[in-house]
């Protein structure tokens, strides 16, 4: 279910009056919010969710035996019971043997009550894999309470990282490394291995949601969160429907709180929640959607390419539609963040900015603490601070920048452009250190700060090349077009134009955003620039947005 698209705006809408109608008890809403949250994550793929069940499960029982020493046999059976029931729920269930319509105006279900469930073999022998595994967990439990206190943290905390892990490695990166392994012993040895590509469909969402479990284990292991005794605190908090898909990721010390409280939404916040979700839309149905018409039609005719072609004469397309690229992209996650921090707001809740407004960084240590901000923390505090961080001399920096990097493009998806992105950003970020240029942002004159702000902004332009080319030879074309053969084609003026014509106000507001120092500068505007601010943005949603509810690029991440 998209953010811009009907069934969304129909989804929430009924969530959000049953939500506040129930705001006499926050653990009814929490049920709600669950249970709506499975609905939103199921409308692409109901089998998915026992992912989602699984991580909740595993994080549970695992936070609670690091905080509390145990978990007690009651919250083993609930979590239990819970893992299985989903499982047989989720992995069989047809929704083609469900009808919705309508009959004189009422809703009807047809239920085909014979085909409800999937009699497939393989169904049944996985259902009976997830009981066996959940009864040995049981089994093996009361021995590994006999382990010594620090000795059962720390194995509750391997199993949750190794868990959390695997499932993100078997679904996100198995097809990935068994065909290179496969293409490297066709090329070393001349044998081709007969490795079975499972040809997994990728989860919706998985990196995200994985992460903030995990995360979630580990700051209760650091002893900077308490584990919950509820599992529909913690089942709620791993799949808050806002930002389940695509973000923030949240820590648990920030969100989960807020599901164990009574929320209030304050007029003030009612305003901004508004705001955040149309400006959300504005900038990924308005801006992002229409400068993917530039993007695709430009890398479109590349993206199979695995050999040398034919370079473009005019170099200045090119480079349009990498620029286009990075509206593209920033508009498009940072809009998706919008709508999530807006439909949460309108909730109750808080979630964390994910964007600061990236493309104002001066240098890459600010990009980073600019752009999706809750990865780039999340891989400072949980991979480059425990490899070491800066503490023990440059070499041991610059290996923990590196490896941080690639792991980081690595996460982005299974292909070699973006461990190469990753890498890119990587030798950026050290060469700045290595010539003391990337400290905390010093007061220079304005001029300064505009070239060092025009030079950070082409070097994440060329990362952003690596990034959506969907081979290297995209890459080498591409430079070559630039550097060799900038010239200009009436192709390259449409789509300048386009540029212009689409990008124009969200820079202008952006600019705002700076020179004022908000995020949301609305809130310093006379009430008749408000007003005509939101004609204009809801205006254009209605003239200029693409419809067809267009995915969220990172959907696919």
């Amino acid at each position: 279910m998209l953010f811009n698209s009907l069934a969304f705006a129909v989804f929430f809408v009924v969530v959000l009056g049953l939500y506040w109608s129930l705001r006499r008890s926050h653990r009814i809403q929490n049920l709600l919010l669950l249970v709506a949250s499975y609905f939103f994550y199921g409308w692409w793929d109901v089998r998915f969710l026992v992912l989602i069940v699984l991580s909740t499960v595993v994080d549970y029982a695992c936070a609670l035996s690091i905080d509390k020493g145990h978990i007690t046999a009651r919250q083993r059976l609930k979590a239990s019971t819970f893992l299985v029931l989903a499982s047989f729920l989720f992995l069989g269930l047809r929704g083609s043997a469900i009808g919705i319509g309508f009959s004189r105006g009422l809703p009807t279900i047809a239920v085909d009550w014979g085909h409800l469930f999937s009699r497939s073999e393989r169904y049944w022998w996985l259902l009976l894999g997830v009981v066996a595994t959940t009864a040995l967990f049981n089994v093996v439990y009361p021995v590994i309470q006999s382990f010594a206190l620090e000795r059962r943290r720390k194995f509750f905390l391997g199993f949750s990282v190794f868990a959390n892990l695997a499932i993100l490695g078997v679904f996100k990166y198995y097809n990935f490394f068994a065909d290179n392994f496969a293409a490297l012993a066709q090329t070393v040895f001349d044998v081709t291995p007969s490795a079975r590509v499972l040809n997994i469909v990728l989860p919706v969402g998985i990196s995200f949601y994985t992460f903030q479990t995990m995360s979630y284990t580990i700051d209760v292991y650091r002893r900077n969160a308490r584990a919950s005794d509820s599992f529909l605190e913690v089942a709620a908090y791993v799949s808050f429907f806002p930002q389940l898909v695509a973000g923030p990721i949240e820590r648990g010390k920030n969100l989960l709180p807020q599901f164990q409280r009574r929320r209030t939404v304050t007029s003030d916040e009612l305003r901004t929640g508004l705001w955040l979700i149309t400006w959300g839309l504005y900038k990924k149905m308005v801006v992002a959607d229409s400068m993917a018409k530039i993007v695709n039609g430009t890398f479109g005719p590349f993206d199979s390419l695995s050999s040398t072609v034919a370079v473009p004469e005019d170099g200045v397309r090119i480079l349009v539609a990498i620029y286009a690229f990075a509206f593209q992209i920033y508009c498009d996650f940072s809009g998706y963040s919008d709508i999530a921090r807006g439909t949460a707001r309108l909730l109750g809740f808080d979630i964390m900015v994910n964007f600061k407004l990236p493309y104002f960084a001066r240098s890459p240590s600010d990009f980073w603490r600019r752009w999706h901000i809750s990865l780039s923390t999340w891989l400072r505090d949980y991979l480059y601070i425990p490899l070491g961080g800066n503490r023990f001399g440059l070499a041991a920096t610059y290996r923990n920048l590196m490896i941080t990097m690639l792991l980081g493009g690595l996460w982005h998806g299974a292909a070699w452009t973006f461990v190469l992105w990753g890498g890119f950003h990587g030798i950026v970020l050290i060469l700045y250190r290595v010539l003391a240029r990337d400290s905390e942002p010093k007061p220079v004159k304005w001029w300064v700060g505009a070239i060092q702000g025009v030079v950070m902004f082409h070097l994440v332009c060329f990362g952003w090349l690596i990034f959506r080319a969907q081979n290297l030879t995209t890459i080498g074309v591409f430079l070559q077009s630039i550097f060799l053969h900038l010239h200009w084609s009436a192709e390259a003026g449409q789509c300048l134009r386009d540029l212009v014509f689409y990008g124009w106000f969200l820079v202008v507001l952006q600019i705002l955003q700076g020179a004022t120092g908000k995020l949301n500068p609305m809130t310093g505007f006379p009430w008749f620039v408000r007003l005509n601010v939101w004609l204009f943005v809801i205006m254009s949603l209605l003239s200029l947005a693409e419809r067809g509810g267009q995915e969220f690029i990172y959907f696919a991440f």
